[in-house]
């Protein structure tokens, strides 16, 4: 083999028959056997009354598939006895639907990859779909895949649910908000016309997700928004229920009280430490909004930028009263920069609330697991239309999250791997 050629991949060989590209069809679970995709597995006795069924009429389906649009034979058969009607069942095809499996899954795929809403979605899956089918671009509509979606949150949930996953010891949980709702349907209920002001602050729930350092969500609590330490006490039960004692080690999230309660009453002899990832993110950006780089920061604004990323990264309540005492010195005996008081006035402002937290035992931690989580659900979110039913939003959740956690890593030494993958990699399977 030459310099810089590469090695041909067999997987992706196909055979070639009178002119046409045989591609062969994965085979599909159907009743506790393994079938060949768009097979077909007929009837034989009736179902009510256990009579031998006869042959009806027959009918031609035509199916989109991402291997083209594929036409089926089929028989529809009646039971001589009851006057029951029966049809053959296409392998890897919902009841009478036009499309298949494995088309819908890949829509789905299109849609979280793509990033984009569940309206969105058709339009980029007719250019997924061009040059695949006999009619160019075409895709469900966005009613299809909605059902689609529906239906596949219950293997998603259960999948979700029960993996089983190695892991440091350490979890994070961190909440969203996501638009929730139907004014019209919400202001029939309460008998009242509700106001701009008021449906928004009502339109949003917050979405609370645990995951593990490898970026692996175990579970999810959809809440009203500014929740009570009650609404997060299940998510936490369900996760202490998950773990055998003594796996879990330590709890990381930010300051929400919600989150800090129920982490008390649930785990009290666990190790419990907040996120200051997104603090020394906001002191960063001060600087960088005035010098457009760190490294232009003068002399003695690095002075204060230093015992200020201290002050947050302070283990303990006298650490953080000495940085905190050097900013204040810096600020009355040095020439400083904008920049520098207004991030002077930011370290004023948490060094109250990151020493009470101490005084609780919660240390801080600088992991940004779930900034970065967030940051992909964010980006699918933001696109998404608001959610009309709390069942639709769970729905979603649990596709979303299982997919997050089987997507594969496009940067960094882990690229090619899935959170799910490096976990098993690094910790066994669980």
């Amino acid at each position: 083999m030459g310099k810089g050629n590469k090695a041909i991949n067999n997987s992706f060989v196909k055979t070639v028959f009178k002119g046409n590209i045989l591609i062969p069809l994965p085979k599909v679970l159907f009743e506790n056997r393994y079938h060949p995709m768009f097979s077909l597995i007929s009837p034989t006795h009736c179902d009510f009354c256990g009579t031998k069924l006869n042959v009806n009429s027959h009918y031609t389906r035509s199916i989109l598939t991402s291997y083209g649009t594929i036409t089926r034979d089929v028989t529809y058969w009646i039971c001589p006895n009851c006057k029951k009607n029966f049809h053959d069942q296409i392998v890897g095809v919902t009841g009478s639907a036009n499309y298949s499996d494995e088309f819908y899954d890949k829509q789905m795929l299109v849609r979280y990859d793509g990033r984009c809403s569940l309206h969105n979605s058709r339009i980029i899956g007719e250019a997924y779909t061009e040059g695949l089918t006999d009619i160019s671009g075409r895709a469900p509509c966005a009613s299809s895949l909605w059902w689609h979606e529906q239906k596949q949150a219950e293997f998603s949930k259960q999948e979700l649910l029960e993996q089983k996953i190695g892991c440091n010891g350490t979890f994070y949980v961190d909440g969203d908000w996501i638009k929730d709702g139907w004014k019209k349907k919400l202001e029939t209920l309460m008998g009242r016309d509700i106001s701009e002001k008021e449906w928004k602050k009502m339109r949003y729930k917050s979405v609370y997700v645990i995951a593990t350092e490898e970026k692996v969500i175990l579970d999810f609590e959809i809440t009203n928004r500014l929740p009570p330490i009650e609404a997060l006490m299940p998510l936490f039960i369900r996760i202490k229920n998950r773990f055998p004692e003594g796996k879990i080690l330590k709890i990381v999230s930010d300051e929400d009280k919600a989150i800090i309660g129920a982490v008390r009453n649930v785990f009290p002899e666990v190790s419990h430490s907040f996120c200051v990832f997104h603090q020394l993110k906001n002191v960063s950006k001060r600087y960088c909004d005035e010098f457009k780089s760190i490294e232009n920061i003068p002399v003695n604004d690095e002075f204060v930028n230093y015992e200020i990323c201290q002050l947050i990264r302070s283990d303990t309540v006298i650490s953080a009263v000495i940085h905190f005492q050097n900013v204040l010195k810096l600020e009355s005996n040095l020439r400083l920069s904008e920049a520098s008081h207004k991030a002077i006035s930011y370290a004023k402002e948490i060094f109250k609330k990151n020493v009470n937290l101490l005084k609780k035992g919660i240390t801080p931690e600088t992991d940004n697991t779930m900034e970065q989580i967030f940051s992909l659900i964010g980006d699918i979110v933001d696109m998404a239309r608001s959610f009309k039913t709390e069942s639709g939003l769970a729905n979603f959740c649990y596709n979303l999250f299982t997919y997050f956690n089987k997507r594969y890593f496009r940067t960094g030494k882990w690229r090619g791997y899935s959170p799910l993958m490096r976990a098993k990699f690094q910790y066994g399977p669980g």
